[in-house]
């Protein structure tokens, strides 16, 4: 009996303890279930947090690396300053489905559809921009009546895009935000250069800008018309532009910047006049000489001496520092000038001058002026008179011995009669570093270098002018003595020396 008393004794035990370890078992399992659903929770509620705020810091921040070697979409300090001192929201309207810049590809190639590259571009606007700019994309066949609020800039087209702001609005179209080049043997255009960052920006400070200066040909004096490349550079600073002959009228208060390109005719007293009021009140000019003048330019020499400045009459050439063994076609060198040269994105190019006059820095200037050297001649360069010019390049002993200044800026703090203080600025240059030529060759430093300065005397407050983003370089250009080193080490060096070795080695194993 006690041995059966013993076993239910036994046998109850071990219920209480099964039951016992049971509710143990039970209990972990709701605790580490409890546990793993929160855990689960809390990671799907990071996991959406963490959603939201990358969301949220793309669209404030550029957070996409420019893996391209030509560093296409890397957006230039300069375009950085304008969106921040954005003080009004713009609007960029893309007339095309997203899905059609969005899927295009993006290449840096010659290819015609290159939508992807610009979808990228203002990308990085929209995200720079910090909430002050939009971009949206607009089917116009399906959206009439927005396209019809933009009639006014002429024909619109799909894949367009309208930088709009609430004082006025701009066009740009996808094949101007591109550089091309035309080959004049099979006619074919294609692409050079990515131009995209230029004209936004451009666009931009146009439709923000509380006025739109304007930049003023003087004519009159049988000037060089053949200015399309200068006209699109200052299209780029947002200029308007115009012409004016000072015999019939008066430089217009709204124009902030006189060219004066290649003169052959003196200016008038009268004239004169009206080019000294112009500059008192603050107003610039970029001045280019010519060698072909047919006409003593007396009063128009005067005035350049005001500014310390004075073209002398005769041409430099340089046999070494020139383009492609030509010594009229000078390389100059380039002085350091903050906001000029700081500006610049220096490549695998230089600037060249063809046909340059020599400027002498006169000491005659008149009030508070300042007259800087930007570019020189080498040590190896020489000047011959004018009329001697033609006859031949070699160096003569009667010939004068560089450097020579090739361009000069001057600049004047004018006061109006509230004691209002203002700079004037002049830049003198030589016409054959803004000819059409020159300028629309892309390994040449000479587009940029105008458009840097085009930024310094405008100071930013209308226009700015960004370098292209090549694609790759085109054009090799070298130097006069790179050339001649190619020809002596390449091609009499290298094979006179093999001509050399096998004549010793025919020898010695004739006597074998």
């Amino acid at each position: 009996m006690k041995n059966k008393k013993n076993e239910y004794l036994n046998e109850g035990i071990l219920d209480v303890e099964l039951a016992a370890e049971q509710e143990e078992i039970k209990s972990r399992k709701f605790k580490y279930g409890t546990l793993a659903t929160a855990l689960t929770v809390i990671f799907i509620i990071a996991v959406i947090l963490i959603n939201v705020f990358v969301g949220y810091m793309t669209d404030r921040f550029v957070w996409e690396v420019d893996m391209t070697s030509e560093r296409l979409f890397e957006i230039s300090e300069d375009t950085k300053e304008v969106l921040a001192d954005l003080n009004e929201p713009i609007t960029i309207t893309v007339l095309a489905e997203e899905t059609a810049y969005r899927d295009a590809p993006i290449s840096s190639s010659g290819s015609v559809n290159l939508l992807g590259n610009i979808y990228e571009i203002l990308q990085r606007y929209e995200t720079l921009g910090k909430g002050k700019i939009s971009v949206r994309y607009i089917n116009p066949n399906l959206n009439p009546k927005v396209v019809e609020q933009y009639n006014a800039l002429g024909n619109i087209y799909t894949n367009d895009i309208i930088i709009e702001s609430s004082k006025r609005f701009k066009k740009l179209s996808p094949h101007n935000l591109y550089s091309s080049r035309t080959d004049e043997r099979t006619g074919t255009t294609y692409y050079v250069g990515l131009r995209a960052e230029q004209r936004i920006t451009s666009g931009i400070l146009f439709v923000t800008s509380e006025q739109i200066s304007k930049a003023a040909y003087i004519r009159g004096h049988n000037e060089r018309y053949n200015v399309d490349e200068l006209d699109t550079l200052l299209n780029y600073a947002n200029y308007e532009i115009t012409n004016i002959n000072l015999l019939r009228e008066e430089i217009p208060e709204d124009v902030t910047l006189i060219i004066i390109n290649a003169p052959t005719k003196d200016f008038t007293t009268e004239e004169m006049k009206k080019l000294d009021a112009y500059f008192e009140r603050g107003g610039d000019a970029l001045i280019a000489m010519t060698p072909n003048v047919t006409d003593e330019l007396k009063n128009l020499s005067l005035f350049f001496e005001e500014w310390g400045v004075r073209y002398q009459d005769q041409v430099i050439f340089d046999s070494r520092q020139s383009h492609s063994g030509f010594p009229s076609y000078v390389i100059p060198e380039i002085k350091i000038f903050e906001g000029i040269t700081s500006n610049l994105q220096y490549k695998n190019h230089y600037a060249m001058i063809p046909g340059a006059l020599s400027i002498e820095l006169t000491e005659t200037q008149t009030g508070i002026n300042t007259v800087s050297v930007l570019m020189t001649s080498s040590e190896t360069s020489y000047a011959k008179p004018i009329d001697q010019a033609a006859m031949g390049y070699d160096q003569q002993e009667t010939d004068a011995v560089g450097p020579f200044n090739m361009t000069v800026l001057s600049e004047r703090i004018v006061a109006d009669k509230n004691l209002n203080y203002t700079r004037s600025s002049v830049l003198f240059c030589n016409v054959g570093m803004i000819t059409e030529s020159v300028l629309e060759t892309s390994a040449f430093l000479n587009r940029d270098y105008l458009g840097a300065c085009l930024n310094y005397i405008s100071e930013y407050s209308e226009g700015i002018v960004i370098p292209d983003k090549d694609f790759e370089t085109n054009i090799l250009t070298i130097r006069t003595w790179q050339a001649n080193m190619v020809f002596w080490v390449f091609l009499i060096g290298i094979p006179a020396l093999i001509i050399v070795l096998s004549i010793i080695v025919w020898v010695r194993r004739r006597h074998l």
